[in-house]
């Protein structure tokens, strides 16, 4: 034998052994875990039929699978151990087929080698465990014996009989072998080869028998097995397109894909028999499998090489310059192919190389869920216990290590209409009512709990849904259900698994349960981990987006939605959600662009022509605007929003005659309530609109004649005569709305309180509490009752609604409707439990009016939060999931606002009664100033200065001017400063339309530097105005001096610098920046903290482009000189 071929023999091994070892360690995939689940739980006396469903029949060789599982330590490597040794088997194998069709040592070679790589093209193998794996070598062993000659007819046989064992299915080979083998070689050699293929298929179930896995109940679990399997195959193209899946296995594997020519040409010239039924029975499997899973094509992979090999043979007998050619054709692409899957080997377990798996929620998702879960259980002392799973996805029996309720372990849709699905029932109903598993996990979203709780009397309550994907239950009471679920019919029981499933998808995807009962907060903070795990995961931008937008904050909406956008362009519907967002944002021309993307993208829908309408309804384009609400309504669709709209267009552009017309179409709304509140509105617009023909409530009575019955009509005609001065007319009105039993409950508790208003204040407590009785959430009423008995002094309430994420709006009771608030006193809140108190109750003490309170609270998990919702109902509480900084708060804040002034003031401060009314009368009697400044002392030095105004070094520090200076009356002028400290600053709202509102990139400290910096860039003044006093903690959220201090400090000093030196100020003070720099870098070692220094260096630097954009914004709008703001630049 010559050197070529033991070389070859070395080569293709060290690379098939190679090429499986990145996968040694990977996640389980579903399939893995079913079939290693009887192994794993071996100890706890699990056997085959009781404990798990037969699968993987003949149910002998999964006996010898759990023996080489052997125990759970090390059971998942020597199985896929096992994996590598059989396709290794598989590369010589196809390397030994080659050459019996070629004798051509190079074009073995070729097939085997390129085997050895692409057979374990990672969506094929990877992490899962399949048969192709184990049948691959045996049946191109009895292709590579047929074409060796008549004399291996028989080894031939008992190959492809053997390979029945892995797979039942792979008994086609043999049927449609045999009758070529008849044509080629004899009748006697056809009953050779089937005789010693059906020997050993014979065996199999022979030993199959005497283990007992033939009996009655292991033949109704193999129908099951049958029924289901079918059943899935549907969900791919109910769900998923087979088309892709294969355009996705051609880009992985292209090289041998191009075998296919040279097959269909070597079938063609060379007619050969063996071939041509092989390739056929290999195709027919893949088609009557349905493509369900990716690895049934593993098979075909193996015959492609094989034709590659076949194609290395054809061109070696060309001639050498055509030859080179193909060949170096064929080597460059090879080499772009194995460079484009070179990352699947090199980082086979990187997140964002499992985030580009078929399966990438198994493998990145389930081995996070599965460590909460365990956690979880072991917390509670529940460790071990039954669990029940969902869906597919049984490798979380593995990673918590808990076994399962049921014993079918696997997933199945409908339609549900055969008894052979009656043994899916009983495990999965049977096993909850014999096991009542704690836990119950959702990993796809078709069960239905409600309808399960019926049927079982099991009541399991939400947890969370764990990573936006994986709705987690726990059992929290149990019934006797009145009927034994596993005592009824077959019928009955498809009955009901067609009920529980019809709700949702049969896929895993992304679960809005939590949103959907209102925890926006949990859902956010899913979706945040989610997208950590796997930045690459539409659905939970698409799903954070939305949750953004229920929280009222359409800038991060906005951002969640592009960053979806920007991974699938061809997402339906995305670009419908980010244009709403961008309309939010006053974002017209972008989210015009979107929809006429859409449009273009997916044809016409409602959506897109009521978006469009909105746009122009913004734009003043009333009547074009009209036309596109007008249609959308035409589609027969309830939207309330389009009726709302088209009455505004019809208002805005003053005709009556089409509003009444409109009253009209309001007749054919079927639903009382809607109708009516519509109706209500329309004529409420139509009575302004005369209202200087004749009195509103003239023509709301007029109406009311017409409709009698429509109580929200009679409360406005009411409300129209109240307004008007009847209140005794009015009175009698809403008694008799209050007490009709035909009204609607929130109606009724409006009149009550209406009447409570019009009544001597020592009346209104039962009119009140009549109110709460049928709205027991009015706050009107609440508020109203509170404040007895000084009612005299109290009007009504003003509620404003300022987006979902408000949890309470309230402003001072002495506004009227229409007034604008004069100051708004806005107060960012994290952890601010010890402080933040001090600071609120101060506020109730000052001795200013027309002002309304703003907490935004940052995400806090001490409790400050929900003490402020109980303690201080009268402040406004804007809730942000997580700390998202001072910055950012602020900013929501101020966006909150409607007030004339805005007032940013640090929680840990606090305030004197006087304090407002400085500030506000200061800032009256400077009206070239943009923003004020407080007399800012220490809390526990109450004669010590902490802030008198903010100071700017030329080294691009700020500082508070007389910081750490005993009061000796050496600050007491009303001056002009450098800016305000935004922890007790006053700013005019047109100060934040001309500079913009904070960098929010700055998180917490120097934003106000930035901000004043900009500001003085702008001309905008800042005067001090020492009357108004507080007492300040300072840095008792972060700690002075901690490494989170230094850190923020120190970087945002250098964007501070970045963003708002001209070059000619980077020039002048750039001694003066190296200076301190240097001199940070000696003092923050020496305390040790060098290393949070040179981060926040670096950090700073990361964002470089970012801030010389802003730079580039800041510099081109500026209106003054460096000249003019040097003298609040301080140098040293």
């Amino acid at each position: 034998m010559d050197l070529l071929t033991p070389t070859f023999i070395v080569i293709i091994s060290l690379s098939a052994i190679l090429c499986r070892r990145p996968f040694q360690n990977f996640p389980l995939d579903d399939d893995f875990a079913i079939y290693t689940y009887r192994a794993r739980f071996a100890s706890q006396g699990f056997k085959w039929k009781k404990d798990l469903q037969i699968i993987g029949i003949p149910m002998w060789k999964m006996l010898l699978l759990d023996r080489l599982y052997g125990s759970k330590e090390g059971g998942v490597q020597r199985i896929r151990h096992l994996q590598t040794a059989f396709h290794l088997a598989a590369s010589l194998i196809i390397y030994g087929a080659l050459w019996s069709f070629t004798h051509n040592p190079w074009a073995s070679f070729t097939g085997g080698l390129l085997y050895s790589f692409y057979g374990t093209s990672p969506d094929l193998t990877a992490g899962s465990f399949n048969f192709e794996q184990f049948y691959i070598p045996f049946v191109f062993s009895g292709l590579a014996l047929l074409q060796t000659g008549p004399e291996w007819v028989i080894l031939a046989g008992l190959c492809f009989g053997l390979a029945t064992i892995p797979k039942y299915t792979t008994a086609l080979f043999t049927a449609a072998l045999a009758p070529a083998v008849w044509y080629e070689f004899g009748w006697l050699a056809s009953v050779q080869f089937s005789l010693a293929s059906i020997g050993v298929m014979a065996l199999a179930n022979l030993t199959e028998w005497k283990m007992g896995f033939w009996d009655a109940e292991s033949r109704k679990q193999m129908k099951t097995r049958m029924a289901t399997t079918l059943r899935l195959t549907r969900t791919k193209s109910m769900h998923f397109s087979v088309l892709f899946e294969i355009g996705q296995l051609f880009k992985q594997a292209l090289p041998v894909w191009l075998g296919l020519l040279p097959l269909v040409l070597f079938l063609v010239q060379s007619k050969n028999t063996w071939l041509a039924a092989f390739t056929l029975v290999l195709f027919s499997m893949i088609i009557f499998q349905r493509a369900f899973s990716r690895y049934h094509y593993l098979p075909l992979f193996g015959l492609l090489s094989l034709a590659c090999g076949l194609g290395m043979d054809m061109v070696s007998s060309l001639e050498p310059t055509t030859a080179g050619m193909i060949l170096a054709s064929f080597g460059v692409l090879l080499a772009w192919n194995l460079k484009t899957m070179a990352f699947y080997y090199l980082r086979p377990t990187e997140p964002e190389t499992l985030a580009q798996y078929e399966k990438f929620d198994q493998y990145l998702y389930l081995p996070r869920l599965g460590k909460i879960l365990k956690r979880l259980m072991r917390r509670r002392g529940e460790s071990g216990e039954r669990i029940f799973v969902w869906g597919t996805f049984s490798q979380l029996y593995h990673l918590v290590d808990s076994p399962a309720s049921d014993n079918f372990l696997h997933y199945t849709i409908g339609p549900w209409d055969t008894p052979d699905l009656e043994s899916f029932y009983d495990s999965f109903i049977g096993g909850l009512l014999q096991h009542k598993p704690k836990y119950l996990i959702k990993s796809f979203p078709d069960l239905d709990i409600q309808y399960l709780e019926e049927i079982t009397g099991l009541r399991y309550k939400l947890l969370k849904v764990m990573l936006a994907r994986f709705p987690v239950y726990r059992l929290e009471s149990q019934d006797s259900p009145a009927v034994n679920p596993l005592n009824l019919s077959w019928q009955e029981k498809m009955g009901q698994m067609e009920s529980l499933t019809q709700a949702d998808w049969h896929a895993p995807g992304i679960i809005r349960a939590d949103a959907d009962q209102g925890k926006l907060i949990t859902a956010l903070r899913e979706c945040r981990k989610l997208t950590k795990i796997n930045p690459n995961d539409v659905e939970g931008y698409i799903y954070m987006g939305e949750v953004y937008a229920f929280l009222g904050l359409p800038g991060k909406s906005e951002t969640a939605f592009e960053t979806a956008l920007q991974q699938a362009s061809n997402w339906p519907d995305l670009r419908i959600k980010l244009a709403h967002q961008k309309l939010q944002l006053e974002k017209l021309d972008e989210a015009l662009t979107l929809i006429q993307e859409e449009i273009r993208q997916f044809d016409y829908h409602p959506e897109d022509i009521f978006l469009h309408g909105l746009i122009m309804k913004r734009e003043e384009r009333y009547e074009e605007a009209l036309i596109r609400f007008d249609k959308v309504r035409n589609e027969g669709l309830r939207r309330h929003d389009c009726w709302e709209l088209s009455i505004e267009c019809l208002v805005k552009l003053g005709d009556g005659d089409r509003l009444n017309n409109l009253y009209q179409e309001t007749l054919g709304i079927n639903e009382p309530k809607d109708r009516e509140w519509l109706q209500t509105l329309i004529i409420k617009n139509l009575a302004q609109m005369n209202s200087n023909q004749r009195p509103e409530h003239e023509t709301l009575e007029f109406y009311l004649q017409k409709n009698p019955g429509n109580g929200i009509l009679r409360y406005a005609f009411a409300s129209a005569l109240e307004k008007f001065g009847d209140r005794l007319e009015a009175y009698k009105l809403f008694e008799e709305l209050a007490k009709s039993k035909q009204n609607y409950s929130h109606i009724q508790a409006n009149a009550w309180f209406r009447m409570a208003l019009l009544v001597s204040p020592d009346k209104q407590t039962q009119f009140l509490q009549q109110c709460l009785k049928k709205q027991p959430s009015h706050q009107g009423a609440k508020d109203l009752l509170k404040n007895q008995p000084q009612a005299e002094n109290t009007l009504k309430v003003t509620v404003q609604d300022f987006g979902k994420n408000t949890e309470k709006a309230k402003t001072s009771s002495k506004l009227q409707k229409g007034y604008p608030l004069k100051v708004s006193i806005v107060v960012p809140n994290w952890n601010g439990m010890r402080f933040v108190g001090m600071c609120l109750d101060s506020l109730a003490q000052l001795d200013f009016k027309d002002y309304e309170i703003i907490v935004i609270d940052n995400g806090s998990t001490d409790g400050s939060r929900e003490m402020i919702e109980e303690k201080y109902p009268e402040v406004r509480l804007l809730k942000l999931p997580d700390n998202m900084g001072f910055a950012i708060a602020c900013n929501e804040g101020i966006k909150a606002s409607n007030a004339e002034y805005i007032v940013l003031l640090n929680n840990d401060i606090e305030v004197t009664p006087d304090w407002l009314r400085e500030l506000y009368e200061g800032m009256e009697r400077h009206p070239e100033c943009g923003m004020g400044t407080t007399k800012m002392m220490f809390l526990d030095q109450r004669d010590v200065f902490y802030n008198t105004g903010d100071l700017f070094h030329s080294w691009s520090s700020g500082g508070g001017r007389g910081q750490g200076e005993k009061d000796l009356g050496q600050y007491e002028k009303e001056e002009y400063v450098f800016g305000a400290c935004a922890g007790a600053g006053i700013y005019r709202r047109e100060f934040f339309k001309q500079v913009g509102l904070f960098d929010e990139d700055f998180f917490i400290f120097a934003e106000d530097v930035d901000l004043n910096m900009r500001g003085q860039l702008q001309g905008l003044k800042a005067v001090y105005l020492p009357k108004a006093k507080v007492y300040h903690i300072g840095t008792a959220t972060v700690g002075l001096y901690s490494d989170r201090y230094v850190y923020l400090c120190k970087r945002n000093d250098i964007w501070v610098f970045i963003k708002n030196y001209s070059l000619n100020m980077y020039f002048k003070y750039l001694y003066s920046i190296w200076k301190h720099q240097f001199s940070d870098i000696k003092y923050f070692t020496y305390r040790g903290q060098g290393q949070v220094l040179l981060k926040s260096k670096w950090d700073a630097l990361k964002m470089l482009p970012q801030m010389l954009f802003r730079r580039f914004q800041i510099q081109r709008n500026r209106t003054f000189s460096d000249s003019e703001i040097k003298e609040h630049i301080i140098t040293d």
